[in-house]
């Protein structure tokens, strides 16, 4: 790794770090916090800026540290306000349509200044290459720009497991990069951002030296499905890609899957599915008994099993149609196998009480 990306590394933990501790009082200030209420019974009022450090820390050492090209300012703009949008959200809870409209525009901005969008999903059904031309690719790009921001901040619900899943997708996407020349900054930006959230998970975890808790809040988790639809679509899409577009379903798999499953249930139910509900895999597993920690613990685990599942395809060439036979085959039996969490609590340790059951 050169120089650049290697201090751009320290540099967004350093400045994140900073940002952390200059953005707790304000957040107490303008109230940026996360209150108790009848949807969670986390204790005490805990500031909401655990994503603003992140994005403050990586974009303030991309700026001073990389080189900003057309595409990634376009990126760096976007995801600004993404989280001034999620910031605001935060605070007063902007209304679902408008928050899904600005996706949108966004991703439609992110197209036309960046030139990026999906052309290709691979050979998924063993029949060749499935292509898209620039509107229906732009349309499926748009679909997955709101798909990945929402996914990510659904699994914002339990302290460490938004964090830890996007750390499980960013170091998986780093690997890739890692072994593909040209890939440089892609590499640079995932490391950036995983450092960057260190600060943040540390403090939401209450270890080290933390001991005030940090919630992440929507400007966090939207950034983070944001940037990593971004670097999923940069590495399997260019000449000379990093990874097959069925190796992308596998990094993020957990997230995804939690997210069409109750979708698909909201729809199947007659409800919004923008309207939040205790029906994600984290809810599951507290009902079901486990402690916060020991559901973090089981769907980390998880989530990194599926996608060294999905690196293993890439390394060894599995073919395309299989890796996304067995991706729907997983899917298919995800619903089930949430039935089965109470069966996993007789092989954990005792009971923890947990302080936080938030709906995301």
């Amino acid at each position: 790794m050169s120089i650049l990306p290697l201090t751009l590394i320290l540099a967004a933990g350093g400045f994140a770090w900073l940002a952390l501790v200059v953005l707790k009082p304000f957040a107490v200030r303008v109230r940026l916090l996360d209150d108790p209420d009848h949807r969670k019974v986390h204790v005490g009022s805990v500031p909401l800026v655990g994503g603003l450090s992140a994005f403050s820390g990586l974009f303030l050492a991309w700026v001073l540290v990389m080189p900003l090209d057309l595409g990634y300012a376009v990126f760096f703009f976007c995801s600004l306000v993404l989280v001034l949008i999620g910031a605001v959200d935060d605070a007063r809870d902007l209304p679902a349509k408008f928050r899904l409209s600005a996706q949108v525009l966004l991703g439609i901005l992110l197209i036309a200044g960046s030139g990026l969008h999906l052309d290709t999903f691979g050979d998924l059904l063993g029949f060749g290459q499935i292509q898209f031309g620039l509107l229906v690719g732009s349309l499926i790009t748009i679909a997955a720009v709101i798909g990945a921001t929402n996914a990510f901040n659904m699994m914002d619900g339990i302290d460490g497991l938004a964090g830890s899943m996007s750390l499980v997708a960013l170091l998986s996407l780093a690997y890739l990069f890692s072994l593909q020349p040209g890939f440089e900054l892609e590499l640079a930006l995932s490391l950036g951002i995983a450092v960057a959230l260190v600060p943040y998970l540390a403090a939401n975890l209450q270890i080290f030296w933390f001991r005030q808790k940090i919630f992440m809040g929507d400007a966090g988790s939207i950034f983070i499905g944001f940037a990593i639809v971004w670097l999923l679509i940069n590495g399997t899409q260019a000449e000379a890609p990093a990874m097959r577009p069925v190796t992308a379903l596998w990094i993020i798999a957990l997230p995804l899957m939690d997210m069409v499953a109750i979708m698909l249930r909201r729809v199947r139910n007659g409800q919004s599915m923008m309207v939040p509900d205790r029906e994600h895999l984290h809810h599951m597993f507290l009902r079901a008994g486990f402690s916060q920690t020991q559901a973090l613990v089981c769907i980390v685990f998880a989530a990194t099993l599926l996608a060294v599942v999905g690196l293993l395809g890439e390394l060894y060439l599995v073919p395309e149609w299989l890796m996304f036979a067995a991706f729907l085959g997983i899917f298919s039996v995800y619903g089930r196998l949430l039935g089965s969490v109470s069966l996993l609590r007789a092989y954990m340790p005792g009971p923890e009480v947990a302080e936080r059951t938030d709906l995301s």
